[in-house]
Formats: C-alpha cells, sequence, structure tokens
C-alpha cells in the first residue's frame, strides 16, 4: 500500500462511495438462500410432531410484544404488505416468493436461531448478502416506512438482540456450527471460498494461502481444519500478526494505524454536533454518535473516518494509536434499521442488500463500541467507535479495557476487541484542529482492496 499522503480539504460532506465486499457488484444479481430458508422452514413443520413447533422463549417474546399493542402489530405486519405488489418486489431480494406476514418471519426467526450457521456460497457473496440470514429475512420488509418505524423501537430491539444473542451461543459458538467450516463445496473451506477470502487477505507482500496467514491445522484436522465452531473460524487469528502486518511508524506518535483490516466507506471533516445523519449524504451527527458523552464536544468541528469490513474480513479491532484508554463502553442500539433514503422512496428503489449505503447512519443508531483514547500530540484525546450492521450481535471489548481497568495503556496496533460474526463498520473521530493528510487509498474510492491493518492509515500535524 502507498504511504503517498494526501491533505484532507476542508469540507463538510464528502459523497460515500459504493465500494467493497459488502455491495453487489452487479445489483440485479440475486440469490436463492431465502427460497432455500422457506423450504427448509416448511420441511420442517411437516415433519416434526403435531404439536411439536412451539415458537421458543426469545421468539415468542418477540411475537407477544409485537401482539402487545395495536401499534406494534400494526407495523409489524404493515412492512410486509407494504412492499409494492409488482416485480422485482413481490419476490423477496434474493429472487423467491417473499415472506408475507410478520408470523411467517418468526417461524424463519425460530428455525435460523436453532438450526442455521451461515454457509458459503458465492451467488450470495456477489450479491452482498454471504453469512447474513436475518438481514436476507427482512431486506424488503425493513425498507418500508412501517419498517423503518418498526426496527427503531427500543423493546423491539431488545427482543431482537435476545434473539441473535441466543443463536451465537447456541449454533454459532458452539459445534452444532461445525458443519458449515469443511471442505465440501458450501462449506467455507471450500477452493471457492478460500480464493476469496485469500484475495481479501493478500493486500501486502507476497501472495500467501488461508493455511500460511491464519491459524489452522488441515493436517491434524482435515474436515474443520482446527475450527470448532463457525465463531472460531470468524474471528481467526494471522498466523504470525508482527510479521504479517507490521505497525507503522510504531514510535511515532504523528502517524495514525489502521484499525480494522477494511474498506475506506466515507471521510468527512468539519464535522457537526448535530446534523441530518439519517438524510442523503449522511453527514455525521458527533453527539449521538458518541451517545452524548462529555468529551463529545472535543470533536465538534473535527474529522471523521469510516471504513468497513465485508463477511470474509479479519475481524478483529487494533489500537490506532499509543496511549491511555480512558472510557470504552458499549451502546445498545439497532439492529436492522435503514433510513428511508435507501429503502422503497429513493429514485433506485432500495438497496438490496442493505444497510450498506446506509453505513453513515447506523453509526449513530446501531449497536457499537465506543473508546476513547487519550494519545500524544499532536493527536491528543481521540475516540473509535465499532459498530455491529444486520446480523451482527456482538461487539467484544477486551477486559483489559473495560470498567474498573482503565485508565489503560495501549500501544499502537494493540489487539483491543473483536466483531462476532458478520460484516461491520467502524469510525476514527479526530479533534478540531487536529490536521490530518490521510494516505492515497484511505481516500473513499481509491483502494481497490482492504487496508491492511496496522498499516499506515493518516498522518498528524
Amino acid at each position: 500500500m502507498s504511504t503517498t499522503l494526501v491533505p484532507l480539504p476542508v469540507r463538510r460532506h464528502q459523497r460515500p462511495h459504493r465500494v467493497g465486499g459488502w455491495l453487489p457488484k452487479n445489483p440485479k444479481l440475486l440469490v436463492d438462500y431465502l427460497r432455500d430458508l422457506v423450504s427448509e422452514v416448511n420441511k420442517h413443520r411437516l415433519s416434526a410432531p403435531k404439536g411439536a413447533l412451539r415458537l421458543s422463549e426469545p421468539v415468542q417474546d418477540l411475537q407477544d410484544l409485537i401482539e402487545s399493542t395495536a401499534e406494534l402489530r400494526m407495523l409489524a405486519q404493515a412492512m410486509f404488505d407494504e412492499v409494492p405488489d409488482k416485480p422485482p418486489y413481490n419476490e423477496d431480494p434474493v429472487g423467491n416468493k417473499q415472506i408475507k406476514s410478520y408470523q411467517e418471519m418468526l417461524d424463519c426467526f425460530e428455525f435460523v436461531m436453532k438450526h442455521k450457521a451461515p454457509s458459503w456460497k458465492k451467488l450470495e457473496y456477489d450479491v452482498g448478502l454471504i453469512g447474513f440470514p436475518f438481514n436476507a429475512i427482512l431486506d424488503w420488509p425493513m425498507a418500508t416506512g412501517s419498517g423503518y418505524a418498526f426496527f427503531l423501537n427500543p423493546r423491539v430491539n431488545a427482543k431482537l438482540k435476545v434473539i441473535l444473542n441466543t443463536w451465537k451461543q447456541d449454533v454459532l459458538m458452539t459445534e452444532k456450527s461445525k458443519y458449515v467450516i469443511t471442505t465440501a463445496d458450501d462449506g467455507w473451506l471450500s477452493q471457492e471460498a478460500l480464493m476469496h477470502i485469500q484475495d481479501d487477505t493478500n493486500v501486502v507482500g507476497e501472495e500467501l494461502t488461508f493455511e500460511q496467514t491464519f491459524k489452522c491445522d488441515p493436517a491434524g484436522d482435515p474436515v474443520h481444519w482446527g475450527f470448532k465452531s463457525w465463531d472460531s473460524f470468524f474471528i481467526r487469528e494471522f498466523r504470525n500478526m508482527d510479521q504479517l502486518r507490521p505497525v507503522a511508524f510504531q514510535g511515532e506518535p504523528q502517524w495514525v494505524a489502521n484499525s480494522c483490516e477494511s474498506k475506506p466507506f466515507a471521510l468527512q471533516s468539519n464535522v457537526q454536533a448535530y446534523d441530518s445523519f439519517w438524510l442523503k449524504g449522511q453527514a455525521y451527527s458527533v453527539n449521538e454518535m458518541l451517545r452524548g458523552h462529555q468529551y463529545a464536544d472535543e470533536f465538534v468541528g473535527g474529522t471523521v473516518y469510516q471504513a468497513f469490513l465485508s463477511a470474509t474480513s479479519y475481524h478483529r479491532w487494533n489500537s490506532p494509536v499509543s496511549g491511555k484508554v480512558v472510557h470504552t463502553e458499549i451502546v445498545d442500539g439497532t439492529y436492522f434499521s435503514e433510513p428511508t433514503i435507501t429503502g422503497f422512496s429513493a429514485p433506485e428503489g432500495p438497496d438490496r442488500a442493505a444497510p450498506d449505503l446506509a453505513q453513515g447512519y447506523i453509526s449513530h443508531i446501531a449497536t457499537r463500541a465506543i473508546f476513547f483514547i487519550e494519545a500524544p500530540e499532536p493527536i491528543g484525546l481521540m475516540a473509535a467507535i465499532y459498530i455491529g450492521m444486520a446480523d451482527v450481535s456482538s461487539c467484544d471489548i477486551l477486559d483489559k479495557f473495560s470498567g474498573e481497568n482503565l485508565p489503560a495503556t495501549v500501544e499502537k496496533g494493540e489487539e483491543i476487541g473483536t466483531f462476532h460474526h458478520g460484516g461491520s463498520t467502524h469510525c476514527l473521530l479526530f479533534r478540531q484542529g487536529v490536521n490530518l493528510a490521510f494516505v492515497t487509498d484511505a481516500i473513499p474510492g481509491n483502494a481497490k482492496k482492504n487496508l491492511p491493518i496496522r498499516g499506515a492509515l493518516a498522518y498528524a500535524y
């Protein structure tokens, strides 16, 4: 990656670019995930003993909430009714007959939560829905006006959190999910899947195989390569982090390192305390991004850099600077909220892999982990936000940087946390008066591949 620097222009808004592994290269390309899921649900229903298919507690709780008020029941059903009854919207986003009611939605939630781990499918990868079964179920309904209201409801999101966490704990983090971590054609260790992961990962130096890059054991365990679950595969580690991803300019506090293996999404300067983050352009509103924290005013007039991770990327976070972590917190937020600008009201129709276009929006309202780090001058206090997208149900901060352990010394490039399950996004915030020159590839639209974690990102002066 080039370290040629580009001074950041003084601009309030900079249009986000549709780039990277989440976004479909061909917007007309559809996949068959939901058809297969609905077929599996129906087969399971038919094969089960009579009366055995009761909803489990997390899904039943969501149904009880929906049916507890006329407003929620109306929104839950209306978000399916409002999907236009014409092609392609009378089919789901992956090319099949859509789910027509919230009851059918709950049946699919139940089946996924108990039985499904994300499998590898090339067509799903191309359309941007790889590994996101809940997002596939909700793609069209979340793009409606009623879906917009429904998925912003805090009580709905509290129930969704339990469903997603149950899925993670009962399936994704257990041996129940090992069936997708194989060398079979639909496995994540298939030649096709490995080719895409290697392409995502070979961003610096020589071309390496998956086995050369990540800790795994294909010789000792030829079926699962030593991975015990979907989650253990998803948060896989580099074999030799210091060799494969050396920290750029380790002893130079002027340099900011890349915090996640990711592709640039947006870069804005002179960000405001409050702005219209839900409208086209998605300006950043720092008080809401940082949930009104006492440090938030430090970043008014400053700079926000945002980049995102595809489902095939490396999903651990590393500190962008050396210094002291002075505060961290997990903010419970939304999971499937999409702004109306990327829904059916948009002239081009809804984003088929939502919330891709809405990454600026979700940085204000989605579940996220917030770090405040006091770095040496010229950077000083900075903030980092790690944001879960769609099916992503966990943002985990390492114990060293949590609660009573703070303040805690951190080194540039040191691991500080991780995502679990799916594609994600993150933001770095810098104070007003910190002048920044970003490496050429960090300017949105320039990078053809991910920027390497711990690589050079920006120079402060």
